[in-house]
């Protein structure tokens, strides 16, 4: 016995006894058709159990109701958590998501399988830092709208519109510290030879200027990107006889390394150490304690980001700025030291 044969738009059409373009605007609604004509198409559907073939209707249209978003790895959930907020206003507007690594946004780019859906798409988010990033990004600016928002190329932020203040941030970060009672801070760091590092920095310099705040230059700890390498180089800085008695961090994989290297020396957060990270992940709340941290707007920044690639899938210029606000996530990794004094 043969399999039945699946039914195609052309056989609706010819049991509704009307054109196959009129089916194809009632199914992809581009058109208007009258109360009475829906009806029979949708009897005909009903009756042929048509089932409409997504791929192909994308496929007949110069661009898909898709976005795909690229992202690094990562040790914190960072990148997957802006593309969880970018994600969720593609769902008020009615896109689809395709969410893929940068390896493999650079496999579709150069002749994978899936090459004809980048040069199908809405358009493509990359999210990534200097260690993992696209090659020859104004080629795929010109292939498909764009927009790429590498963490190491402060200027590429400004260039999509977005001010992340990040001097702002760490000098908040300090202040919050300083409210507790901590006058000796340590710092674990990122790469200081990119903008960000120095960025943040500054902050903490415009803080220490104008109060009694002391940095011990061994507790300043720059380290890569890894959890692991911040957990090695603060085991070895800062749990000597004279440490600090809070810590900032640039980034949260640093500070879950100063979480596990505090309790391989069997110190306790917050009561001996108090800890604070620019930057908020998911992780943050399920580290034990919880993280408290500082970190710009991620609904702002998805926001932000989708508006300015509509405006590029429709070919216009989109100059609007966003600064992002900053949020802090006091979740209790904070407080003052013993006979600490607290600023009114």
């Amino acid at each position: 016995m043969k399999p039945r044969r699946a039914a195609t738009l052309n056989d609706v059409a010819a049991e509704a006894h009307i054109s196959n373009a009129t089916v194809s605007h009632y199914l992809n609604k581009t058109k208007p058709v009258s109360p009475a004509t829906a009806e029979r198409i949708q009897l005909a559907i009903d009756h042929l159990g048509y089932q409409k073939d997504s791929m192909a209707a994308w496929f007949k249209t110069s661009r898909a109701p898709l976005v795909i978003i690229a992202i690094a790895k990562a040790d914190s959930s960072f990148f997957s958590d802006v593309a969880d907020a970018i994600e969720e206003v593609c769902e008020t507007l009615d896109l689809n998501v395709i969410r893929v690594q940068i390896a493999t946004l650079e496999k579709m780019r150069h002749g994978s399988s899936m090459m004809a859906f980048l040069r199908r798409a809405t358009g493509v988010i990359v999210l990534g830092h200097a260690e993992q990033w696209i090659d020859d990004p104004e080629e795929l600016e010109a292939t498909v709208p764009t927009v790429a928002l590498n963490w190491d190329l402060l200027a590429g932020f400004n260039q999509q519109g977005l001010v992340e203040h990040l001097p702002e941030a760490a000098y908040q970060a300090m202040d919050f510290l300083f409210s507790h009672g901590h006058r000796e801070i340590g710092l674990v760091t990122g790469p200081m030879n990119l903008p960000r590092g120095q960025e943040l920095m500054a902050g903490v310099h415009r803080f220490v200027a104008s109060h009694r705040v002391k940095i011990e230059p061994s507790w300043i700890i720059e380290t890569d990107y890894s959890f692991s390498d911040a957990r090695q180089k603060t085991a070895a800085a800062l749990f000597g006889p004279y440490r600090p008695t809070a810590v900032l961090t640039f980034g949260t994989q640093f500070a879950f390394g100063v979480l596990q290297a505090a309790w391989q020396h069997n110190l306790t957060v917050p009561r001996d150490l108090s800890l604070i990270s620019y930057i908020d992940v998911k992780q943050a709340e399920f580290s034990t304690p919880s993280l408290t941290t500082i970190s710009p707007s991620l609904s702002q920044l998805a926001a932000h980001v989708m508006d300015r690639l509509m405006h590029l899938s429709d070919s216009e210029t989109r100059e609007r700025s966003t600064v992002l606000d900053l949020i802090l996530n006091d979740r209790g990794s904070v407080c003052p030291p013993p006979g600490a004094p607290l600023r009114a």
